[in-house]
């Protein structure tokens, strides 16, 4: 850490600059003593990049900010206080414990949170952060998680583990056994010290390839903030034998959209399948993640269009979590239909279609955006549609 990088002139810098042109910056002249342009550069731009992400940091003085992959890598405040709402008791590890967004969250669960972080310059960056927020009930070491754990004494109530999705040339990667630490090396090691674990992982990681690689899985949360799926958290407890519930989350500002089930109920569960009524229904990111293609529609009472589209219809209106549109027309998918349709924009969605969007907007001349929605899919009989549709809750032209 640079400690003149809080001097009161630099800090007034960096809040007036946010929106400055970085470039300028780096290649100027040097703005402060004991400084370098690119350590201001790299707070200007993490700075920004908390804006939205962490406004609890950003709304505080004198935070000193890690590099701008660490902010990309870090949990927001809407995951990171997700997280906390699953844990409780006396002590919690976060083994990964990064620039500390979710140990700070965990710190108002859980009486005494242990920060390892192996990185010595990001577990000061975490500790002196902490400390501006107010924070005295976690304690900073750094130290290789595995490493810590293999030394500690006491058992801990839960560990939380974030494994690194990047590899030594500094690509990303997907597999569990890809990540650092590989979890699946280490279960006996974890559940020797606590009968809780939560492990974070990447949203592109396959369900059913996690599920088979880890032991004792009591809870997946298929976490996804305003409909885009951010990550996914594995509750495993000791000696847990039974199916995991499967838990899809979608949060979007102070509301917080749940659909929970088992995929053995998935598995048994076979749709109804309809031609476009009244109202169309698109599963939010999170479920679709899931793969409760079946159930979701049985739950809701709703018809699905067919069997690859994941798209579900029904006469009258009901609530869904997702985006829900009032059917206006369907067309057949032919270029008469393509003349027909008389406006310039529109929102394009395909579900099971053989033509990309870009080829659709290609052909049809649409360009993005308005209040028009189309979804180009096929029906039941795999007849290719088009379902003009405005979004409930949108105002038509």
């Amino acid at each position: 850490m640079n400690l003149n990088l809080l001097n009161p002139e630099v800090q007034e810098f960096i809040d007036h600059n946010l929106n400055t042109d970085v470039h300028s910056v780096l290649l100027g002249k040097n703005l402060f003593p004991g400084i370098e342009n690119r350590e201001l550069v790299e707070q200007l731009e993490s700075k920004k990049k908390s804006q939205k992400k962490l406004p609890t940091w950003f709304g505080t003085e004198n935070i000193y900010y890690a590099n701008k992959l660490n902010i990309s890598q870090t949990s927001s405040e809407a995951t990171a206080r997700y997280k906390a709402d699953l844990v409780s008791g006396d002590t919690l590890t976060d083994l990964t414990g990064g620039f500390g967004v979710d140990s700070y969250y965990f710190s108002k669960k859980i009486k005494l949170v242990f920060h390892i972080e192996k990185n010595k310059e990001l577990s000061e960056i975490a500790e002196h952060n902490l400390r501006k927020l107010g924070i005295t009930n976690v304690s900073c070491f750094s130290k290789d998680g595995i490493e810590f754990l293999e030394t500690l004494q006491d058992t801990t109530d839960w560990l939380f583990l974030d494994p690194s999705r990047r590899d030594s040339n500094n690509k990303k990667v997907y597999f569990l056994q890809d990540c650092e630490p590989d979890v699946t090396r280490w279960m006996h090691l974890f559940f020797s010290r606590s009968n809780n674990i939560l492990i974070k992982t990447g949203p592109l990681l396959d369900i059913t390839l996690g599920l088979q690689q880890l032991q004792n899985v009591y809870r997946v949360h298929i976490l996804s903030v305003e409909n885009e799926v951010k990550e996914i958290l594995w509750e495993l407890k000791r000696n847990h034998k039974e199916e995991p519930m499967i838990k899809a989350i979608n949060l979007n500002g102070n509301t917080r959209e749940s659909f929970e089930f088992f995929s053995e109920k998935e598995k048994t569960t076979f749709p109804e399948y309809s031609e476009p009524l009244s109202f169309l229904y698109e599963p939010n990111a999170a479920i679709m993640k899931s793969g409760a293609f079946n159930l979701v529609g049985k739950r809701y009472g709703l018809k699905k269009l067919q069997e690859h589209s994941h798209l579900y219809t029904s006469g009258d209106l009901v609530p869904f979590p997702g985006r829900t549109f009032e059917i206006s027309k369907v067309f057949p998918y032919n270029k008469k239909s393509i003349k027909r349709l008389g406006f310039q924009k529109a929102n394009i969605t395909t579900r099971n279609f053989p033509e990309t969007v870009a080829q659709i907007r290609k052909k049809t001349k649409l360009k993005d955006g308005g209040e028009h929605f189309l979804f180009f899919t096929n029906n039941h009989n795999n007849d290719l549609i088009m379902i003009l549709a405005c979004q409930i809750g949108k105002t038509k032209r």
